[in-house]
């Protein structure tokens, strides 16, 4: 019996061992074939193993002893006892919890043994659960549950059986399943090489093949005939995975391994077609995907998650999702449970991040994802490559860990890993080998190294099994056994028939029999168990046993609601940026709009104010668009995971959108309504703030529609920046309503489902219609000493005759068409419109998953050499786009290599550095990331830079490179003993682990740009040219010159990358950061050899390492090893077998094992508190201190300081910072920026498509206009509607800006490849060709169409304004990104500069209406005031004006006069018209307040004489934005200049902190204090 305290300490006897094996079958069973007492099998090393249960047993016991879990600078080692204490408090905790919520305990004997097998199944496993919770504290325990203690223990089996990670019966899980697949095919769609989409194609595609497309994602009906050539991914596997057994697929990237992992996992969507039959324990696949798809799951390579949230918050959503509502109280502990048996505790409160938000440490995001992945509780799962990024050391650890989920659980564990070392492999049960989609092998993981021996392969000394066995898969650095050569199989097809022919094959074969057999003769028992189980871990009232889903839809509502509360306060900036966005432009607006005159001459501006209020929030929550898109990864994979429906995402949005947009809304509204003098009512306040709260909802559910219905983020933004624009268009402001649906026949039917035109009645009416509006006197007719008060008119649309007021409701009819009785008939339809649009998002978001992504294929560009060899055709898989026939970089010398090899530019300098320091700003102080390093760098030899995570390597490597642009760098950096010259930087080339590069240019193209503008400029170009060939060459390009960068795999990033700074031809030396990481061991193994010749060439070269195999550590010279802290605890030569590596440690009292990789045992023994025969503690970093090989060191740096301090200083001339002279950098960055945007058309597709819808809908909407004053007012708001292009056009300027300039600091400046000014030219002409066409294209479908004059002196004005406006809206998005510190706060402080643009050029409130502290300042500095001022002077001038019958003030003459005498005199001295009907009338006279548009000009402060001083003007302005890019780039980013950017921040931050987020934490921690203990949240 597993008792409390030292029973656990206790050895296992005979009675204590398990009395059934881990598995659900006999160990025995697995080998059909084998001896049932004796097998042997063939160790690594040749020699045999007797293989006896009992052997078996000890060999699985060995491959889950006791390590580190990650990090070396998290924790310490793991003691089993003390670690298995600690998960024994655990258990109790969880099963006291369970026997207080459980009513039907189950009555089995607390004394019997049976259990103690799962649990020591685990106990040397369970990683670093920590040293100091050793007893399980009473008190807590009994505040968690009440009435329960220490004493109340239930078996393993029970907690298991519980559901906190699966029920158990008995002494296995009560979900058992294999994995069974037979004949399984699958086949992808099109060829593995095409050419690029250009331009042009978008284009002409658009009404085309792309409207098809389209159209057929929609209605699949449409789509016929075949999906074009098929090419086999997978070609007849048959095969099984038991449940509680282990499966390595192995295969070189391109194989075939994610795709098999995928078809295993159910996840079939991204392919053509799949045959042959997998089931799960019987269940077929089409019925696990309907009803279990949460228990079959994959697991992708990338650890994506939603950064914002913290650990703690994202296990609490997984087991929200998955936990029984009974079952909740126990989420809180199972997460801690989680944490502790993954060693992450300490990061509890730390978002998650991401590699754009801060947050835990790549390796811990691995454990998020697997410990998430724990939570699921699902009985198969497929791990893709989850050890990618990770160290040696810590990569072994995650495969114990599948280890320990697999055995405990019973699960069937399929996984992919690159760079597998022995320790990871022997914890395999089964591997499977992929040659371009064909099985070589399957079977037992200790026999698939001697079956390829059998074959003829051979195994070098040192190489891992895995490794072998994927090199057998590879032509070039596959070996075969003297004799062999001949009659080894080699191709795939040979590799398949062999492997059907063999023995191993047939043991497969009669496995799946055997498993189908057992399956029918127990009649399915597991399968029904495990469906069984299955429900009773539903909540069972309100889940149909149909459904994958653990919880009710509406759980999964609640849940994703908590969520999106998580999310908002995870992202404080964003919460502050955007609350100070609204009050600022509240109280701008609002200032604007003060003071507005209640009576007549109000009316027009009080319409734009309130028009303006429903709109701006709305407008505001474009910024939706982004978090819609970005976060689908995460929604896909968790619907994969079956935590909820993804519908349920965009109901819990709008529930979260209820209260935080409320305090936004009424803040706004207060500041709107009281500040624009609106009628001070509380029920007309109350219905006013009712409408812009509802249509704010309305705008940002539309918005989240087009997301959900657009592929890509520049897709979302297009479509909704154009809904918005027509919405604000046909909102009934613009044009009135009567207009729309009467004159205008093109567009006006838009009107009637804007939702938009119903809340603006709304408002509109609840503001007029009830009260009387005063004639102001100024628009009193007719007016002077003869006026007779009881015979005059008001000019007011809607006055009756001889009325000095106008009654609201009367004016709301004539103008508008509105009526206040169709209040809540408007309410009611926003309302039905937003439903709407959740309904679309609802049905968009089940129907599609943009996420999915499909086999790769190379793009070449379109040349005859790259369209010849887009014909090409070879299968590709997930992991690499486009494989290629061997291009990889060998490790055998060609003729050409040995050649180019020649031409490699080789230095004598020796590059030194001696006590190197780096403090960064931490808390208030300094934190020292490294700490008196030394070293040197000579040609001829190559460095590994090894350490655990978080040693600083990186760091290292960027202080070296001098590329760090903060903290404080300390100690001596020299060259032959001189200070760096001002060429350093450009002389050294420096590899980035993250291959950054302008993915739309050629591998060609890359590293011409780099050999033309780093070689030194007196080389002529020719020569730069010829000496890319060579690289291209050295590296084997060839065959994919022309491929353009975004489609390269990546092992090709990684040549393409080394390749780029080796055309620079580096004078100095080469820094590479990783270039192994995500790699295969092939490839791996092809670059260090690669690194290796070079070396051989006299390149010095410094390279960071994570995983290095034996064989790969072999090929350095030397090793500078750090620990955490940035220490050095060794400096100096690898050695013969790593001999004098070891000889180090050694002469310190431990020894290196025979088959130890060296570079495991150095990182494990420094990393790991080691004590000495007399009990002291090792302090390797002091070690090194005062060893001799650290004097020795510095006596070398010092000695080749003064040897290179004799020579004569090399002659540099005219030192240049950049080696291209200015012109040249501007040339040659233009032409790459050029072809970025014709090979990655969306960009100016994109641009171009919305000043064509937006050409259009203007000049047809306003078709060929008449001289009506409301026409005027048409011919004013047509010119002013190219206003609503510019919010469209910076916000796709913005990103790509952005993205480039991110580029450029990234890695272009650093290496000194073209400077800021080069960058800014470059920028700036990029934009001139779609700045001019879409101009030309704006301007035609407007002009014409829209009636304004033909003469060539106001078309050709008027055209010269458009380009002028196109090449400043462009200019303008360009210098707010330079300038902003960040994309967060350009993306929510862009609506403000658009709403100062838009309202202060004297058109929403005319000149003379606006308030003083405006008037004189910001519509004299506003732009758009000089452009809406030239276009309207040259289109009205001159222009007669011909009243309609509805737009004459009406009055009667008084008796005995006719209307030409009474008001004759007035009209000639106003400028106004009586109507020639009536101007001899007695009864009723009719007048016109405008004859020209000269007046119509004046009252808008327009003079039409001024018109080239508004041109100049706005051309001033726009040369003003081109200097402000210029400015901005300098001085923030060369400068670094912060402009008080960061003190207004931090002080945003701490006023959210203090008002709102520190209010909000109390409150919740009340609300907490109240309930339980161990309440989430």
């Amino acid at each position: 019996m597993w008792g409390g305290g030292n029973a656990l300490e206790r050895k296992q006897t005979e009675e204590d061992k398990p009395r059934f094996p881990l598995h659900n079958h006999d160990d025995n069973a697995r080998d059909a074939n084998a001896d049932p007492v004796t097998s042997q099998n063939s160790n690594s090393d040749g020699t045999t193993q007797v293989n006896t249960p009992a052997n078996r047993d000890f060999n699985r016991e060995s491959r889950i002893e006791s390590g580190l879990w990650g990090e070396r600078d998290v924790g310490g080692p793991v003691d089993p006892n003390m670690a298995m204490e600690d998960y024994e408090q655990l258990r109790r905790e969880l099963t006291n919890l369970s026997q207080a919520r459980s009513k039907d305990s189950h009555s089995k004997s607390k004394d019997s043994p049976r259990h103690s097998h799962a649990l020591s199944r685990t106990a040397t496993g369970m990683s670093n659960l920590g040293r100091n919770n050793t007893t399980l504290d009473r008190r807590k325990t009994e505040d968690i549950v009440e009435g329960t203690g220490p004493e109340d223990e239930f078996p393993l089996e029970d907690f298991m059986r519980a559901g906190h990670f699966g029920k158990r019966t008995g002494e296995r899980s009560a979900k058992k399943i294999g994995v069974l697949f037979k004949n399984l095919n699958v086949k992808g769609v099109g060829a593995s090489s095409v050419t690029v989409r250009t331009l042009p194609e978008a284009i002409l595609g658009t009404f085309g093949p792309d409207l098809y497309h389209l159209l057929c994602r929609f209605l699949p009906f449409l789509a016929f005939g075949n999906h074009g050539q098929l090419r086999t991914l997978i070609n007849d596997f048959t095969g099984l995975v038991r449940d509680g057994e282990m499966m390595l697929v192995l295969g070189r990237p391109g194989a075939g391994c994610s795709t098999f992992l995928k078809s295993i996992a159910n996840k079939r969507g991204s392919y053509a077609q799949v045959t042959g039959d997998v089931s799960y324990g019987g269940i077929p696949a089409a019925q696990q995907n309907k009803q279990y798809r949460g228990e079959v799951i994959y697991n992708p390579e990338d650890d994506v998650h939603f950064p914002e949230l913290n650990v703690l918050q994202t296990f609490v959503f997984a087991l929200l999702t998955k936990t029984k509502k009974r079952n909740e109280k126990s989420i809180p502990l199972i997460a801690d449970a989680l944490m502790k048996m993954f060693g992450i505790p300490h990061t509890k409160y730390t978002n998650v991040g991401n590699e754009f938000v801060r947050g835990i440490s790549g390796g811990e995001r691995k454990r998020v994802s697997i410990a998430e992945t724990m939570a699921t509780k699902s009985s198969v799962v497929c791990w893709d490559n989850s050890t990618r990024g990770l160290d040696a050391s810590t990569a072994l650890d995650f495969a114990k860990s599948l280890r320990i989920m697999t055995d405990v659980g019973d699960k069937a564990t399929v996984t992919t890993l690159y760079q597998a070392g022995e320790g990871i492999y022997q914890q395999m049960d089964k591997v499977l080998v992929v040659d371009e989609g064909r099985c070589i092998y399957q079977g037992p993981a200790r026999e698939a190294k001697q079956y390829f021996l059998d074959l003829g392969f051979d195994c070098p000394t040192g190489q891992t099994t895995a490794d072998f066995l994927t090199a057998c898969t590879d032509v070039i650095e596959r070996r075969f056994r003297p004799g062999y050569e001949k009659s080894t199989p080699k191709t795939p097809e040979e590799l398949e028939k062999a492997f059907r022919d063999s023995q191993a094959y047939q043991k497969v074969l009669q496995d799946v029999n055997s498993y189908e057999q057992e399956m029918k003769s127990s009649d399915f028992t597991d399968a029904k168990e495990f469906e069984k189980t299955v429900q009773e871990g539903k909540s069972n009232k309100t889940v149909s046993k149909k459904s994958p889903y653990t919880v009710s839809f509406f759980r999964q509502v609640l849940a994703n609601t908590r969520r999106e509360f998580w999310l908002l306060l995870g992202d404080t900036t964003t919460l502050y940026t955007k609350a100070f966005v609204i009050l600022a432009n509240g109280l701008v607006v609002g200032s604007l709009f003060y003071g507005e005159s209640l009576d007549s001459s109000g009316a027009f501006s009080r319409g734009g104010a309130m028009f303006f209020s429903v709109l701006f929030l709305g407008w505001l929550q474009l910024t939706e668009l982004m978090k819609a898109v970005t976060g689908r990864g995460v929604v896909s994979r968790q619907h994969d995971y079956a935590f909820y429906r993804p519908s349920t995402i965009a109901i819990a949005r709008v529930l979260a959108d209820i209260p935080i947009l409320l305090p936004q809304v009424l803040v706004f509204s207060i500041l709107m309504y009281f500040m624009c003098s609106l009628d001070v009512d509380a029920s007309k306040f109350w219905i006013f703030t009712l409408f812009v709260y509802v249509n704010t909802i309305m705008l940002t559910a539309l918005y989240r529609m087009f997301a959900a219905l657009s592929p890509a983020i520049d897709d979302a933004v297009r479509f909704s920046g154009i809904a918005l624009n027509l919405l604000i268009i046909y909102t009934g402001y613009v044009i009135p309503k009567p207009y729309l649906i009467s004159k205008y026949i093109w567009f006006g039917w838009i009107y009637y489902i804007n939702p938009i035109s119903y809340s603006f009645e709304g408002v509109l009416t609840n503001e007029f219609a009830d009260r009387p509006v005063p004639c102001a006197p100024s628009q009193l007719v007719p007016q002077g000493p003869n006026a007779d008060p009881a015979h005059q008119g008001c000019t007011l649309a809607g006055s009756p005759t001889n009325a000095r007021s106008v009654p609201g409701s009367e004016y709301l009819g004539a103008v508008f068409d509105y009526s206040r009785s169709n209040l809540w008939r408007n309410f009611g339809v926003v309302i039905a419109f937003t439903v709407l649009y959740v309904l679309v998002t609802i049905w968009a978001n089940e129907t599609f998953d943009f996420s999915m992504p499909g086999g790769g294929a190379l793009v070449f560009k379109k040349s005859k050499q790259g369209k010849k060899r887009a014909k090409a055709d070879a299968p590709t898989d997930e992991e690499k786009a486009g494989k290629l026939d061997d291009s990889s970089a060998s490790s055998q010398s060609t003729p050409n290599q040995d050649k180019a090899l020649q031409k490699i530019s080789d230095s004598s300098s020796i590059f030194t550095w001696e006590n190197v320091t780096y403090s960064v700003p931490y808390q208030g102080g300094q934190k020292q990331l490294l700490n008196n390093i030394d070293g040197y760098a000579k040609p001829g030899v190559m460095i590994a830079l090894m350490g655990a995570s978080g040693a600083g390597k990186t760091t290292l490597l960027n202080t070296l490179s001098q590329r760090q642009f903060m903290g404080v760098v300390g100690g001596d950096m020299l060259v032959d003993g001189r200070p760096l010259p001002s060429t350093f930087q450009r002389s050294a080339g420096f590899c980035e682990q993250m291959d950054v590069h302008d993915g739309s240019a050629t591998i060609r193209e890359a590293l011409e740009f780099s050999a033309i503008l780093r070689q030194d400029r007196a080389t002529p170009k020719s020569e730069k040219l010829a000496y890319v060939d060579t690289v291209i060459d050295l590296l084997e390009l060839n065959d994919i010159q022309d491929a353009l960068i975004l489609s390269l795999g990546v092992e090709q990033r990684k040549r393409l990358t080394i390749a780029v700074e080796l055309a620079a031809k580096p004078q100095l030396l080469l820094f590479l950061d990783e270039p192994t990481s995500g790699l295969d061991s092939q490839s791996a193994y092809s670059i260090i050899r690669f690194l290796r010749k070079l070396k051989d060439a006299g390149q010095a070269i410094v390279c960071t390492i994570h995983q290095p195999s034996s064989v790969l550590i072999q090929q350095f010279d030397m090793i500078l090893a750090l620990n955490p802290g940035g220490n050095t605890f060794y400096f100096g030569p690898v050695g013969e077998q790593g001999s004098a590596v070891v000889k180090y440690f050694a002469d310190r009292g431990f020894e290196c094992p025979r088959d130890k990789n060296v570079a495991e045992f150095i990182l494990e023994v420094a990393a790991k508190t080691r004590r000495r025969a007399d009990g002291t503690k090792v302090d390797w970093n002091e070690e090194w201190r005062i060893s001799d090989n650290a004097r020795e060191l510095k006596d070398q740096i010092q000695e080749m300081k003064a040897e290179r301090a004799k020579l004569p200083e090399p002659d540099h001339g005219a030192e240049h910072v950049f080696a291209a002279p200015v012109i040249t950098q501007t040339t040659q960055l233009t032409l790459r920026l050029l072809r970025q945007y014709w090979r990655q058309p969306s960009y100016w597709y994109g641009r171009l498509f919305t000043c064509v819808i937006v050409g259009i809908f203007n000049g047809f909407t306003f078709w060929q206009m008449g001289n009506t004053v409301q026409d005027f007012q048409n011919r004013m708001f047509s010119a002013f509607l190219i206003i609503t292009i510019p919010p469209t056009v910076v916000n796709t300027v913005v990103p790509k800006f952005f993205t480039n300039m991110m580029i450029w600091q990234a890695r272009e400046f650093p290496s000194r490849i073209y400077g800021w000014v080069a960058f800014v030219t470059a920028q700036i002409i990029g934009e001139l060709p779609v700045s001019v066409v879409g101009a030309v294209l704006y301007w035609l479908l407007w002009y014409y169409p829209a009636g304004l004059p033909t003469d060539t002196s106001t078309a050709g004005y008027v055209f010269l304004m458009t380009l002028l406006f196109f090449l400043f809206t462009a200019s303008w998005g360009q210098w707010i990104t330079a300038f902003a510190p960040s994309f967060t706060v350009i993306a929510n402080t862009l609506p403000f500069f658009f709403v100062m643009f838009s309202l202060f050029n004297g058109v929403v409130r005319f000149y003379s209406e606006i308030p003083v502290f405006w008037r004189y300042w910001m519509y004299y500095v506003n732009p758009s005031t000089y452009w809406i001022g030239g276009v309207l002077a040259a289109t009205l001038q001159g222009i007669p004006v011909e009243c309609d019958i509805s737009e004459t003030t009406t009055f009667s003459p008084p008796p005995g006069q006719t209307c030409r005498e009474y008001a004759g005199s007035f009209a000639d001295m106003a400028g106004g018209t009586l109507l020639p009907r009536s101007a001899d009338s007695t009864s009723l006279c009719e007048y016109c307040q405008l004859s020209s548009g000269d007046q119509y000009l004046a009252q808008l402060n327009i003079d039409p004489s001024e018109k080239w001083r508004d041109f100049g003007i706005f051309l001033v302005f726009c040369v003003t934005n081109y200097m402000l890019v210029y400015f901005f780039i300098w001085s923030t980013k060369i400068k670094g200049w912060g402009f008080g950017m960061g003190y207004l921040f931090g002080f945003l931050g701490k006023v959210w902190e203090v008002t709102v987020h520190k209010p909000i934490t109390m409150v919740a921690g009340a609300v907490k204090g109240k309930g339980k203990k161990g309440a989430s949240d």
